[in-house]
């Protein structure tokens, strides 16, 4: 088995990081913080969470085409997160 090594893995993933990012904000100049599912105002960044319609662990990738904005409860309760 050919192991992988831990800073390919940690540069992969702060590649990731870094177009997320980037994405989110892109989103948010463009809409605002606004949730584009409930339509909530937030008053800047922190309120809303950049959101795959796809999952990447079903394929999906970060694009503008696949992410939208959502404020936390409604990030939550697309990933079926329900609190008590």
């Amino acid at each position: 088995m050919k192991r992988v090594g831990l800073n390919k893995i940690s540069r992969k993933h702060a590649e990731e990081i870094k177009l997320r990012q980037s994405l989110k904000q892109q989103l948010i100049d463009e809409y605002g913080s606004i949730c584009m599912n409930c339509h909530g105002k937030y008053q800047d960044w922190r309120g809303v969470s950049l959101s795959h319609v796809i999952p990447l662990s079903r394929g999906g990738e970060t694009s503008q085409s696949n992410c939208l904005l959502e404020c936390y409860p409604c990030h939550s309760l697309r990933h079926g997160i329900v609190e008590i």
